[in-house]
């Protein structure tokens, strides 16, 4: 089926597999739908028109006050039922503009941590109301669960049970991945592919295979649940035999949800050390339906794939029917089906009077995700390397920091945008280092020691940096100051007369202080040292007085420079100045 339109029309393409041999109608591949959709925006905070009414927030941690990236805000009005949702930015904020007056309430779903729902918010006609949503820091701990308390089958399982608290974890993932097939906000490529395979699926016998490029909403759509549950997960059509499978919108629906059960399980083999969510159904209604296992990180909460098989068909075998939907979350909270395959029979009849049907084969037919790219143009997912994409924050709260570098490996660097986010591409699998470059920080010998990140290909690495200012690095470093008028702080190298460095060395600030003693006043000498210096002989000396000269001697395996007398900066707090020994090595 083919409807083709012009440019604002959306193109629907459905791709069939019949299977070959005596048979040839038994097999067809479940459709593959790619819409083509100039909609924008996800989580994009707009101006109320004059007149409109609406709600702009944002969310938070409540410990911290860090913002939220990447949760699922619903908007709910005053019956609990959903009205609409957005995507929190990476400064936490969100937004529902031309909303109807009202009474609503909000609810952020963030995977791994439990749902929070505000107090009712009152919208007046033509007012924007500014709200703040708080969310606890703490996660969700899945990893610990017994399932074998959890081993009975069971139908919309009750608050707080451990069913229940996994199936909460996998509901945020499909609803987010529902939820990205509506924005169609990605540019994909795709290799499809179709395999024919031994009747044990072990053995590759033949393999083609396209590439597709495109703005799609989603490349994986099932059909409509209320299809599916009245004529089953494979259908006939005249010709063959259609294998179909479920997507987010079918497994969330009520209907499917009422129609089977869900117990816990626990991971083998590749599903090793997650934890499973089985689902099957609660009676054979006479149509082919599926049973199958979401297996859920109980690490992160995150949904990794789905397993299924069919279930009530007369096939011989047919227990090695079925598929697999892989999930992926990305760092903006959108989700894609990653990568997806369905399993269908290969038979032959066999001879004799009493003609019988045998397995000979599996044909696969499937899906990759090769890369994905926003309608900007930016790369969002490349399966070939890995990506860190991040923010950077002021150093209290959850403003985002504009126009700072971001240096990786402190060789390549980028720019924060707008928003404060920056991206690394195309970066080689292993452990990359991060750091927040400040010009004046460096100047000063006091760099921000880089964070490393993990970096997998194929995968986004999600990264949040701190902007550290000279007042923090030296709140950090100095403390507050014991006394008024000794605010200053000296930074610099100790350095031998080729401007190599002194490990080991020691520095020396000493001064004259006129103060009382025993009832007279006299003059003191005071003297600072530092401890032995690192490799790179970088020193800092805190509490120093501004008014005056001091002098600075370093020392270093029993030979001492001469006396460097100055006067630090009485314009700034932080002065810096290196001290060289001669004739030392």
């Amino acid at each position: 089926m083919e409807k083709l339109g012009i440019a604002g029309h959306s193109i629907d393409s459905r791709v069939g597999l019949h299977a070959p041999g005596p048979f040839p109608h038994l097999a067809r591949m479940l459709s593959l739908v790619t819409i083509f959709s100039g909609f924008l925006g996800a989580g994009i905070l707009v101006a109320t028109p004059l007149g409109a009414q609406g709600i702009a927030g944002t969310l938070v941690q409540t410990e911290t006050g860090a913002p939220i990236e990447g949760a699922s805000v619903v908007l709910l009005n005053r019956s609990g039922d959903q009205v609409d949702w957005r995507l929190t930015d990476a400064s936490g904020r969100f937004g529902f503009p031309r909303i109807q007056a009202g009474t609503y309430l909000l609810r952020a779903d963030r995977i791994g941590h439990a749902s929070v729902l505000s107090d009712s918010i009152m919208v007046e006609p033509g007012v924007t109301t500014v709200y703040r949503l708080e969310t606890p820091v703490e996660a969700i701990l899945l990893a610990g669960i017994d399932v074998t308390s959890s081993s009975r089958c069971e139908l919309r399982p009750g608050r707080g049970a451990s069913t229940a608290a996994v199936w909460e974890e996998a509901r945020k993932a499909l609803e987010a991945t529902s939820r990205t097939t509506d924005l169609g906000v990605y540019r994909y490529v795709i290799r499809h592919y179709e395999r024919e395979l031994d009747d044990r699926g072990r053995e590759v016998r033949s393999e083609q295979s396209r590439i597709q490029r495109g703005v799609m909403a989603n490349p994986f759509l099932s059909l409509n649940v209320e299809i599916l549950l009245e004529r089953g997960f494979m259908h006939s059509d005249g010709d063959g035999f259609v294998y179909y499978a479920p997507d987010a919108d079918v497994l969330l629906s009520d209907r499917f949800l009422d129609s089977h059960c869900m117990s816990l399980t626990e991971g083998e083999g590749e599903a090793e050390g997650l934890l499973g969510l089985s689902f099957e159904p609660t009676e054979n209604r006479g149509v082919p339906d599926i049973s199958g296992v979401l297996w859920v990180d109980p690490e992160d909460a995150e949904l990794q794939w789905l397993d299924y098989r069919y279930e009530f068909l007369n096939v011989p075998n047919s227990d090695r029917l079925g598929g697999k939907i892989q999930f992926y979350g990305l760092p903006n909270g959108t989700w894609i089906v990653r990568e997806w395959y369905i399993r269908m029979p290969l038979l032959e009849a066999t001879l004799g009077i009493d003609q019988q049907t045998r397995l000979i084969g599996l044909r696969e037919q499937g899906s990759l995700v090769l890369s994905v790219n926003n309608l900007q143009g930016d790369l969002v997912l490349d399966s070939g390397a890995g990506i860190i994409e991040g923010v950077v924050l002021l150093p209290e709260g959850s403003d985002p920091v504009v126009g700072v570098v971001v240096l990786l490996d402190d060789s390549t660097r980028v720019t924060t945008d707008e928003d404060g986010r920056f991206r690394f591409t195309a970066l080689a699998q292993g452990y990359h280092g991060l750091r927040v470059f400040n010009p004046v920080l460096d100047s000063l010998g006091l760099s921000a020691e880089p964070v490393f990140f993990e970096v997998s290909a194929g995968e986004v690495t999600s990264a949040s940096l701190r902007f550290s200012s000279i007042q923090t690095v030296l709140t950090e470093k100095c403390g507050p100051v014991e006394r008024p008028g000794f605010e200053g702080i000296l930074t610099g190298f100790a350095l031998d007369e080729n401007g190599d460095p002194l490990p080991g060395a020691r520095v020396s600030v000493a001064w004259e202080e006129f103060e009382q003693q025993g009832g007279t006043f006299g003059t003191v000498h005071k003297v600072l040292t530092t401890s032995e210096l690192p490799d790179d002989a970088l020193f800092l000396v805190c509490g120093l007085p501004r008014d005056r000269a001091v002098d600075l001697t370093v020392e270093w395996n029993g030979i001492e420079s001469r006396i460097d007398r100055f006067q630090l900066s009485r314009a700034l707090r932080v002065s810096r100045r290196n001290i060289t020994i001669r004739g030392g090595r």
